[in-house]
């Protein structure tokens, strides 16, 4: 099943999924952002509600900027062992981008509830609206739909996933109903400022000096149409940070006049994964596509190849070149 969620039945379906199943697996795709984070978290409050056996599992680890949202010390990068009765996955387009083999293997069925373009409707129910600002927005109009009363800290997730999908409000897929959605979330008593300083104007020491690291390897390519800054994985050991402290930094590759694209570049061994940004001249889901698992949005995207950092790159740049004609 698809929706653009003008259904009446979008709910009645998927709740029904819940109360007739026990146990749920909740995932989402590798280098969690705030709209994974948050998606994961309003679902878990949920099936918690219900009664039922619930974990959430990612092979990323929470950015430290979300580790104050309730709930979030119980995503778990460890994989449960043994079956589960529903695998939900949110917020991704496709089994690829979880980064775990075999992912349909651990639940007798899945249920995918997600905003990208691209998704493939892998699983056996599918809620996706490709015009969906967030995942977040998706699941706060399915609670406002059945009339679910949630608490403060599932108003906090959810408004963190918004926020963090629209750039902090300043991407174009900030409409006026999304204001209007955050401006009912702040009447439930969330603090749009806290949440801000959260997500965007907090850093732990080790975390401000690898942004600054990773600072100052920006570089221009294909006469300045392309910016990237370089993220070898071996700093966040060296520097004693997380691998989520880079979060948000792919959004600056975009600042300079005449970028076209940016990339942020997060690379270890022979894998090298690129974070693409656009002001929208270009379709950055349309480069990432172009790598196996890769997708996303036309302003945000991503993708990983399997090569070393240089290699890759320069693969990229051929990618990118051919789209730009």
């Amino acid at each position: 099943m698809s929706s653009s969620m003008k259904s009446k039945t979008t709910w009645s379906d998927l709740d029904e999924i819940f109360k007739r199943h026990s146990s749920f697996l909740i995932s989402s795709h590798l280098s969690l952002d705030g709209d994974s984070v948050g998606s994961q978290l309003a679902m878990y409050w949920y099936l918690q509600s219900l009664g039922k056996r619930c974990v959430m599992y990612n092979q990323d680890p929470v950015p430290r900027r979300f580790h104050r949202l309730t709930n979030a010390d119980v995503i778990t990068t460890g994989k449960p062992e043994g079956m589960f009765d529903v695998l939900l996955v949110l917020d991704a387009s496709n089994l690829d981008r979880l980064g775990w083999k075999n992912c349909k293997a651990c639940a007798g069925f899945s249920a995918n509830i997600d905003h990208h373009r691209d998704n493939t409707r892998f699983a056996d129910f599918n809620i996706v609206d490709d015009r969906a600002a967030a995942t977040a927005t998706i699941i706060y109009r399915l609670f406002a739909e059945g009339a679910v009363d949630y608490p403060l800290h599932v108003a906090e997730s959810l408004y963190t996933g918004i926020m963090t999908d629209t750039g902090g409000f300043r991407f174009n897929n900030t409409t006026a109903t999304v204001l209007s959605m955050c401006a009912q979330l702040a009447e439930r008593g969330v603090n749009v400022s806290d949440m801000y300083q959260r997500a965007y104007d907090t850093h732990s020491p080790a975390g401000l000096l690898l942004r600054a690291r990773i600072w100052s390897t920006l570089r221009y390519d294909l006469e300045g149409r392309v910016c990237s800054v370089d993220f070898p994985l071996q700093m966040v050991g060296e520097l004693g940070a997380a691998k989520g402290d880079s979060e948000g930094m792919a959004d600056i590759t975009v600042l300079a006049e005449g970028v076209e694209v940016g990339m942020l570049i997060k690379h270890g061994g022979n894998q090298t994964h690129f974070s693409l940004r656009s002001r929208g001249s270009v379709d950055v889901g349309r480069i990432a596509q172009k790598v196996a698992g890769g997708g996303g949005h036309g302003s945000a995207a991503g993708c990983t190849i399997e090569l070393p950092f240089e290699p890759a790159r320069q693969q990229m740049l051929s990618i990118i070149r051919s789209e730009l004609g």
